[in-house]
């Protein structure tokens, strides 16, 4: 049988020799022979587990930003349908009456954010808040 020989720490030998006692092998020799033996034979499985975890993460995450864009793309499609009925069918106040209006809209528009942000929770709601305090 060829040898090889490797030099480590004496901290490390102890360790080696006090799990080999703790394990049953004859000698730290026989204990190191095991270990590269089952690296050998598992190591490469080992990273073939890790490899398939990491592409079923990629996929699933994959599936849900499609699905992400999706609901974007409806939502899109959705507000920009009721904009054009909106357009279409309320006509504009006269040129006297615009400013107020204006002042009108845009305080109810205050209250329709206030009022969305109730409705939500989290980091949404935060951001919606915030949104409401701009001027426009």
């Amino acid at each position: 049988m060829p040898r090889i020989a490797i030099r480590v720490p004496d901290a490390l030998f102890k360790q080696l020799q006090t799990e080999a006692e703790q394990r049953g092998f004859e000698s730290a020799s026989a204990f190191v022979r095991h270990a590269i033996q089952t690296e050998l034979q598992h190591g490469e499985s080992v990273v073939a587990q890790v490899e398939e975890r990491i592409a079923g993460t990629m996929d699933r995450l994959a599936k849900e930003v499609r699905a992400l864009h999706t609901a974007q793309l409806a939502t899109f499609a959705l507000v920009d349908s009721l904009v054009k009925m909106f357009l279409t069918c309320v006509p504009e106040p006269p040129n006297d009456a615009l400013a107020p209006a204006k002042a009108r809209a845009k305080r109810r528009y205050e209250k329709f954010l206030l009022s969305v942000a109730q409705g939500m929770c989290g980091e949404s709601r935060g951001a919606l808040k915030e949104l409401s305090r701009v001027d426009s």
